[in-house]
């Protein structure tokens, strides 16, 4: 196997370009194992993708997930920063959804479920997009949810909304409805839900 560079990553890694594989490792790893550019002994370097760098990845989601829910595609980006090669990162996702460490579709409910009291389902929506879900799997459990009766319904939402802004409901003029409804678009509810919560 030819290394073909070696770069500095962090402030302890380095970058090591390899043939048909890039990874990082910490700098001590190169005196220990006698890393340099040119070619590496086929033995070290599967010791390092099969033993070193999988028990690696593991800690490193082990550490990410402590304390918090993520979901698999945000663990996916952090390994893919710290380098870590494609294959060794799915077999660490497998593990930690075979372990239930990780759970999109729990995620999912728990996110929407804790959100969709002061957000409309367009911004939940937005929200769940930058947690790197599949968002047809979102768009399933947000309308399971909505037959359930387990979300806030969007014109309640939008009554409490415009009291806060202390809406005058009975008397407010032309411009200042049009002026609410443009706020409220702009929240993502729907003009639908919007007109309904401002008729009723």
């Amino acid at each position: 196997m030819e290394i073909k560079s070696i770069t500095d990553f962090k402030s302890n890694k380095v970058k090591i370009e390899a043939e048909g594989v890039t990874f990082a490792l910490y700098k001590s790893d190169l005196k220990k194992y006698d890393i340099k550019e040119g070619e590496l002994e086929e033995d070290i370097f599967n010791e390092i993708m099969i033993e070193i760098l999988p028990k690696r990845a593991l800690d490193r989601s082990l550490k990410i997930i402590t304390g918090r829910d993520m979901t698999e595609g945000m663990i996916k980006d952090k390994l893919r920063e710290d380098l870590y090669p494609a294959d060794i990162i799915d077999s660490v996702i497998e593990r930690l959804k075979q372990e239930r460490l990780i759970n999109d579709e729990r995620f999912i409910r728990g996110f929407i479920e804790g959100k969709s009291s002061k957000k409309s389902k367009r911004d939940i929506m937005v929200a769940l997009s930058s947690k790197r879900v599949d968002m047809n799997l979102a768009e399933r459990i947000y309308a399971e949810l909505s037959e359930e009766g387990s979300l806030s319904d969007e014109k309640e939402l939008i009554v409490k909304m415009l009291e806060k802004r202390h809406y005058d409901f009975e008397n407010a003029e032309f411009e200042e409805k049009q002026k609410q409804i443009r706020y409220l678009l702009g929240k993502g509810f729907s003009y639908d839900s919007i007109h309904s919560a401002l008729k009723d």
